[in-house]
């Protein structure tokens, strides 16, 4: 469950701090300060409290699985011309930045959970290929004259030892094909 930071982040009535008092300072310290609710009060309680709890638990997937270097996550939800009966259309935009590059996904749906878990699923879709991306960049490039030479050294001295095993079936040591 999500906590709101404008709750405990409010001036004191005797105006010496922020928070009045200290185990409201350490619940509002255990808060990500990268992700940010945008629109969720216009939501209805159990709603928000839905909204919040899926994006907490993608934002740790993400600092798990994927980048540890947020620089924001934002998740706006956005409510198309408010009804008091009938069905609400719901607009999900999330952003996610990382020093790099930013990712964004949005869907929009009449139930809450359809077009979050799509904007979701497409954001996650972004950060893999992102990250395969990347990885296949390092792989080829950024790599030092030595480290390259070595790389190459020891690809060659792995084919010479599969070929002695090829041939005589059993291993050879390079020292002994050396000779």
């Amino acid at each position: 469950m999500a906590i709101d930071l404008e709750q405990y982040l409010k001036p004191t009535k005797k105006g010496g701090g922020l928070v009045d008092k200290p185990e409201k300072l350490q619940q509002a310290m255990r808060i990500s300060p990268h992700v940010q609710f945008i629109g969720v009060h216009n939501l209805k309680p159990f709603q928000e409290d839905f909204f919040k709890s899926k994006i907490n638990s993608f934002y740790s997937k993400i600092l798990k699985n994927y980048f540890n270097n947020v620089r924001y996550f934002a998740a706006e939800v956005k409510l198309h011309e408010k009804k008091d009966a009938g069905r609400q259309k719901h607009s999900i935009h999330l952003r996610l930045a990382l020093p790099s590059k930013t990712f964004s996904a949005e869907y929009a749906g009449f139930d809450l959970d359809t077009p979050l878990s799509r904007a979701i699923k497409a954001l996650e879709t972004e950060l893999v290929r992102h990250r395969e991306k990347t990885r296949e960049r390092r792989e080829d490039f950024n790599m030092g004259r030595k480290q390259a030479m070595r790389r190459e050294f020891s690809e060659k001295a792995r084919e010479e030892k599969f070929e002695g095993i090829k041939e005589r079936g059993a291993k050879v040591r390079l020292s002994e094909k050396r000779k």
